[in-house]
């Protein structure tokens, strides 16, 4: 009951939000041999339609759009190798998640941070799956911040094994996000 009227509050009624571009990013963590690799692009951005649910929930459309080629490891020769062979951005260029619902799994925390799941599609490499995303949505000046995890399967999105020589890669990436959204003019 508290989830929803917090949610209420956020999204008193069907609303256009539109991604923050300076308080927006994305990244993933995947583990090799010896090291983990942690890739970061702040080239996020995109719109979202929130409209209440029954429940507490809410139901989203829209898209989120990252930047493929932006995404950065600061190792220039394995962003090569990402870019090209694995993401393939010159015929991919964005990652797309679009949300279709939020729903609360907990009651709210401290400052209205509501805890729940985010369910959509996400397409990489032209491979779109479904995605469960756990995250959180909180009030910000008059938006709302949102961040989130999951992982991600690379070989469900027809991405080639980067494994290379005696370098093994695991077979999923620890995704996550964090984004304002404001809402759209």
């Amino acid at each position: 009951m508290i989830a929803t009227l917090v949610l209420a509050a956020l999204v008193a009624q069907a609303a256009d939000y539109r991604i923050d571009p300076q308080q927006a990013s994305a990244g993933f963590d995947l583990k090799a041999t010896l090291h983990t690799v942690h890739g970061t692009t702040a080239k996020v951005s995109g719109q979202v339609k929130a409209i209440p649910e029954d429940g507490g929930g809410l139901v989203l459309s829209g898209r989120i759009e990252i930047a493929a080629g932006s995404l950065a490891t600061g190792n220039t020769k394995r962003d090569a190798t990402m870019h090209g062979e694995s993401l393939d951005v010159a015929h991919f260029p964005l990652i797309v998640l679009e949300p279709e619902r939020f729903a609360p799994s907990a009651p709210p925390a401290d400052g209205g941070r509501v805890a729940g799941r985010i369910l959509g599609r996400l397409t990489i490499r032209g491979t779109t799956q479904p995605v469960t995303i756990e995250a959180t949505l909180a009030p910000a000046g008059g938006g709302i911040a949102a961040d989130g995890t999951f992982d991600v399967r690379w070989a469900d999105f027809g991405i080639p094994d980067p494994s290379f020589f005696v370098v093994h890669i695991e077979p999923v990436a620890h995704a996550h996000f964090q984004a304002t959204f404001l809402p759209a003019p």
